[in-house]
């Protein structure tokens, strides 16, 4: 099991580096990639920061959420804190209806990617990893430069314990379940689209930074 997840991780540097073409790996190998060490932040939010890969950025930002764009699409970043805090573990079934469907267990880090057909031949990606989740709507020709991106984003997270303390202290965050639940992936048939699930998050009295 050691000398296969090493020699994933070559094969992930190597594409990286530029050595190898994007196209010629596949999605499980791209997400191989969270077993990488994270890159350094550059983008430091109240409670936690994160690296944007360069092409990539923020927005708009509230206490749990970033809209991260890039030329074609919209990242959606949802941060659950609380999760966090309260070290919350989830429960994720392989999807068999789905265009792809994974879980993720890296050392005890959980999560999942789901990818959908959605609307106007475009393609969901549900990603969620590192309490935390992105989601973007794409075309089926970007879909591993956009895993990539999330992937990078997601895997370079980090918390910060004082502040994240600090904001539950002061009941700035607030918001529920009902709204916000990264561990919950979507429900295809809903007639939904990304724009109307940003405001909804937006709707929750937040303060934003």
């Amino acid at each position: 099991m050691k000398v296969k997840k090493i020699i994933m991780l070559l094969i992930i540097s190597l594409s990286l580096c530029g050595c190898m073409k994007l196209e010629d790996l596949n999605y499980d190998d791209i997400l191989n990639y969270f077993s990488m060490p994270s890159k350094r932040a550059n983008v430091y939010k109240h409670g936690h920061q994160f690296y944007i890969p360069k092409g990539l950025q923020v927005s708009e930002s509230g206490y749990n959420y970033e809209i991260i764009e890039s030329k074609d699409y919209n990242y959606y970043l949802y941060i659950d804190l609380i999760s966090y805090n309260l070290k919350k573990n989830g429960n994720y079934n392989v999807n068999p209806k789905a265009y792809y469907s994974r879980k993720i267990d890296d050392d005890g880090t959980y999560g999942y990617v789901e990818i959908n057909l959605w609307q106007n031949n475009q393609y969901l990606i549900e990603i969620m990893y590192n309490y935390a989740k992105i989601e973007v709507m794409v075309d089926s020709k970007d879909i591993k430069e956009v895993l990539v991106n999330a992937v990078n984003i997601l895997n370079s997270i980090k918390y910060n314990d004082i502040i994240i303390d600090e904001l539950l202290e002061n009941n700035n965050l607030n918001y529920t379940e009902e709204v916000f639940d990264i561990f919950n992936n979507k429900d295809t048939k809903k007639e939904t689209t990304l724009e109307e699930e940003k405001e909804s998050i937006k709707d929750t009295n937040l303060v934003n930074n």
